[in-house]
C-alpha cells in the first residue's frame, strides 16, 4: 500500500487506482465505448475518460503494486479489457 500511496501522492492524485479501474470498467461496459472520440468527448473520468490515460494510469498501479497485488491487479483489468 505504500508504493501506491506514494505513487498517488507524487505522480497521479489520491484514489486515482480505485478512480481509474472504475471508470476503465464502465467505459468498456458502455455499448457505445468503441464510438469514443477525443475531439467531442469532454476528458472527464466519471463521463469521457480518454481508454489511452486509463490505460497509462491502470499500467502505472500495476507497476508500483506488489508481485501478487498486482497480478490480481492485472487480472482485473484483463477480465473488463475482454469486453473491449
Amino acid at each position: 500500500m505504500a508504493s501506491l500511496v506514494r505513487l498517488e501522492r507524487t505522480r497521479l492524485w489520491p484514489g486515482a487506482a480505485a478512480e481509474a479501474l472504475r471508470a476503465w470498467e464502465a467505459f468498456v461496459r458502455h455499448p457505445f465505448h468503441r464510438l469514443w472520440d477525443p475531439a467531442s468527448g469532454c476528458g472527464v473520468l466519471q463521463c469521457c475518460p480518454d481508454p489511452d490515460e486509463l490505460r497509462h494510469v491502470l499500467d502505472l498501479v500495476a507497476h508500483a503494486l506488489p508481485a501478487e497485488d498486482a497480478r490480481a491487479f492485472r487480472e482485473r483489468v484483463a477480465a473488463a479489457a475482454e469486453l473491449w
